[in-house]
């Protein structure tokens, strides 16, 4: 008896105790994922690129998840020469895809209620090659693709060459306060 009582106090007799007692109440077990698992939802075609971080597929705005790229009309200076950087990373995100369907795989949908997803061109996943070309940001609240941005940079790919670009964020936040 003395050795049940050391086990219960120990926190591993608590443990064997709450477990059994959770069984004989019929609880199930579930693991934290299958919780939070959303339905997939896949998107296909040939898109229309809106802009550095958005696909249009069949009448369906998709925006790529955890990438952010320069707004349309968002300045940023080349070889001393201030471009529009929005149309750069639309026009680079074009040159990327080319003619060819895009599979884009999505399980939630974002603020404005447009399909949050991670798109490919076969096996080449999109969202990646945007920050490895430095086309696009990771976003902000998303820590994908960080590393690839930081290779990005050392190697001056894309926008990491502009003079004084600003992450699409801080460019949204200040317009919005003008």
């Amino acid at each position: 008896m003395l050795r049940v009582l050391d086990l219960m106090s120990s926190g591993f007799g608590a443990l064997i105790l709450f477990l059994a007692l959770a069984t004989s109440v019929g609880w199930q077990w579930t693991s934290d994922r299958a919780d939070t698992e959303r339905p997939l939802t896949i998107y296909e075609g040939v898109p229309t690129i809106r802009d550095g971080d958005n696909v249009k597929i069949d009448g369906e705005n998709i925006r790529l998840l955890g990438i952010d790229a320069c707004e349309l009309g968002q300045p940023a200076r080349f070889a001393g020469a201030e471009i529009d950087c929005g149309i750069w990373a639309r026009d680079s995100f074009r040159e990327l895809v080319g003619p060819r369907s895009v599979r884009c795989e999505s399980t939630g949908r974002d603020v404005y209620d447009r399909p949050l997803a991670i798109c490919y061109t076969g096996e080449r996943e999109l969202n990646r090659a945007l920050v490895e070309n430095g086309i696009a940001f990771p976003y902000a609240r998303e820590s994908d693709y960080r590393a690839e941005a930081r290779a990005a940079q050392a190697a001056g790919r894309g926008l990491w060459l502009f003079e004084d670009v600003e992450e699409p964020s801080d460019y949204r936040r200040r317009k919005r306060n003008e």
